[in-house]
């Protein structure tokens, strides 16, 4: 096995196999023991400027919850943890670090894995793992004083930068040709009770979480301090409304409010703004959808006045439209809006907000708790002082009203919330908004400093410890239970109104945390599977056949992309349309969605002859033809789009 010669250039990058190398024994089989001599390794080699990452044929989420654990997770750079074969991945991974193999150590306890590395790279130096305690004393990982991890810092930056750019690439050219358009209303007189609801209803996109009266609001908008604006948005799919506000402190620098529609989720209207007021000081509330940070998005146009709808609504009277009750989480809102956009009648029961306190109530536990349980019960849990994460409004829905043509029931909540059952009376609330387990006591401070955090003080200490005396966690809901409750379900709903259930994507979101995710969603589908097989009038909208890779997720868990909501919309529509056999213009306003796939492709085609044809031109010297690239994209564009035809 080739050993690091006397002479060789020296090591800038180390990279791990896990099991029997970085530590003793098999993650996924009998655990490991962690190896403590080679975790200061790693810090040490980070401290003489010599980068660590990982390649290692294992679950991604499993791996980097034990590293985490261990403390040693940040020290590594693009880890690469899947089950695909070593000699690529590092290719891979040297590429991204920007350096040659030659100045790479790969270690592994399997041979053949040191062979395949050498065989895509084939200046790199290979060990098994008995030469890990020669690297401090060989001349070759010498490195230099890096105390401060400068160059680990650096590292970690390009690192976010490569993954930002693979996630959102084909996501911006969407949002480009999109066309994007934001107009900012001052004059906010007649408009208070729009702005009451944003502040007092919007939870995923209000960076402030600052609930006001009408009054209060009335105050805020004519003070001389601030400027206050509402966020009027439309683009090729449709007129979003007003849909943000922000009221900006002028004095501070300072943001009092930043609040928007989930609606506009994805499409980087807030960090527009934010960097329009020049990124001013925003104290920030959890939970947020998204982030900001110190870019300026470029597919957002901003006009000052006579902001149109970009087509004619589809012309029906409310009694031709197709009604459709829409369960389930609220990020499909997005979604929701291109159906309505579309000539569908949508009304929805999603979470909601109330009093900064989140409440999901979309379970199928809790639908089938509002058949069997007593008013008189029901009417007692939502007055209790102790009980969180619900309240009045918890148990009401129109489900089994069966006024509507169809109902889309999006099952996301049971495949990840905790359901809780009373220890003496028996019944099951499924409550919280994450898999944090409202009954551990030793989770109680993280809790409530979470809690603490959105301003809400109405659940402490002795509530958590009242309600942890009353209910029991069971865990996420049963499979054969979430079986048991879609036969009740569709067995209190009318025969004749079909029910379309949406499913979960069985990829694993590129930041969850949870190891199980993926099987989660696999054990709960294949219920689902069953279920829809047996039941007449029950549909299955595959999420599976949408959502199939990570770039489609956005940077929040659980959420996707703005062009995966578009597609989900499709899906929708086509599938009711085939349903109820009546005709739906399925591609979301043909007219501008036909225009907008125009732009895309002008885009991407541009981007091609960039990074091909143009740069091959340019290598024989015809620089003049770049010079002239924008121009004739720019010429390409006007006799597309402003083409009567379009």
């Amino acid at each position: 096995m080739n050993t690091v010669a006397p002479k060789v250039e020296k090591i800038k990058l180390v990279i791990w196999d896990l099991d029997e190398t970085f530590w003793h024994g098999t993650l996924s089989e009998e655990g490991i023991r962690p190896n403590e001599k080679n975790i200061e390794l790693v810090k040490t080699l980070s401290k003489r400027g010599i980068l660590n990452s990982i390649v290692s044929k294992n679950n991604y989420d499993q791996a980097k919850q034990k590293l985490e654990e261990l403390g040693i997770w940040d020290y590594f750079v693009f880890p690469s943890i899947a089950w695909s074969p070593k000699g690529t991945l590092i290719k891979e991974l040297i590429t991204k670090c920007q350096l040659r193999d030659n100045n790479v150590m790969f270690l592994d306890d399997n041979h053949s894995n040191l062979e395949e590395a050498k065989y895509y790279n084939p200046n790199i130096h290979v060990h098994l793992p008995e030469f890990i305690d020669e690297i401090l004393l060989h001349e070759a990982f010498a490195g230099k004083d890096d105390m401060n991890l400068s160059r680990l810092n650096q590292y970690k930056v390009l690192e976010k930068k490569f993954e930002a750019s693979r996630k959102h690439d084909s996501n911006i050219d969407f949002l480009k040709a999109s066309n994007i358009k934001v107009l900012l209303i001052t004059k906010l007189e007649n408009h208070l009770d729009r702005i009451h609801e944003l502040l007092d209803r919007t939870n995923q996109l209000n960076f402030t979480k600052k609930r006001l009266s009408q009054d209060e609001i009335q105050k805020l908008i004519t003070d001389p301090n601030l400027n206050c604006a509402l966020v009027k948005v439309v683009d090729n799919f449709g007129d979003y409304g007003l849909v943000g506000f922000y009221a900006y402190h002028r004095i501070n620098h300072q943001l009092v409010h930043f609040v928007f529609s989930c609606r506009i989720l994805n499409l980087g209207i807030p960090q527009y703004l934010f960097a329009k007021l020049d990124f001013p000081i925003l104290k920030t509330i959890p939970e947020v959808a998204e982030n900001l940070d110190d870019s300026t998005p470029n597919w957002i146009t901003e006009i000052e006045s006579n902001i149109q709808k970009p087509f004619a609504p589809i012309k029906q009277s409310n009694s031709q439209l197709i009604r459709i009750l829409y369960r389930g989480t609220c990020d499909f809102k997005q979604t929701l809006f291109y159906l309505s956009n579309s000539g569908i009648n949508v009304k929805q029961e999603t979470n909601y907000v109330t009093n900064n306190l989140p409440i999901y109530q979309t379970h199928t536990q809790t639908l089938v708790n509002q058949l069997e349980l007593s008013k008189g019960l029901i009417a007692e849990i939502c007055q209790s002082h102790f009980i969180p994460f619900l309240d009045k409004a918890y148990f009401e829905s129109v489900v089994f009203e069966g006024n509507y043509d169809c109902l889309v029931y999006n099952l996301q909540t049971d495949y990840i919330q905790q359901v809780y059952r009373h220890r003496q009376l028996n019944y099951q609330l499924p409550l919280g908004t994450d898999n944090e387990v409202l009954t551990k006591a030793e989770k109680h401070p993280y809790i409530l400093q979470k809690l603490k955090a959105r301003g809400l003080n109405k659940i402490n200490k002795s509530t958590l410890k009242q309600f942890s005396e009353a209910f029991i966690d069971i865990g996420l809901i049963a499979p054969e239970v979430f079986y048991e409750n879609l036969i009740k379900i569709r067995q209190n709903i009318p025969n004749h109104i079909p029910i379309i259930f949406i499913n979960s994507s069985e990829v694993t979101h590129p930041k969850s945390l949870s190891q199980n995710s993926s099987l989660r969603a696999k054990e709960m589908n294949q219920v689902l599977d069953k279920f829809i097989k047996e039941s007449p009038n029950s549909y299955l909208l595959d999420m599976r056949k949408i959502i199939s890779k990570p770039s489609q997720f956005s940077n929040s868990i659980g959420q996707f992309n703005r062009e995966s909501y578009r597609m989900i919309a499709t899906a929708i529509m086509e599938k009711v349309g085939k349903i109820t056999h009546k005709k739906i213009n399925s591609n979301i306003s043909s007219f501008t969605y036909f225009k907008g796939q125009i732009r895309m492709s002008i885009l991407q085609a541009k981007n091609f002859f960039r990074k091909s044809i143009w740069l091959k031109i340019k290598r024989f010297n015809f620089i003049f033809a770049i010079d002239l690239l924008p121009e004739l994209a720019n010429l390409e564009i006007s006799l597309l789009i402003n083409n009567p035809l379009f």
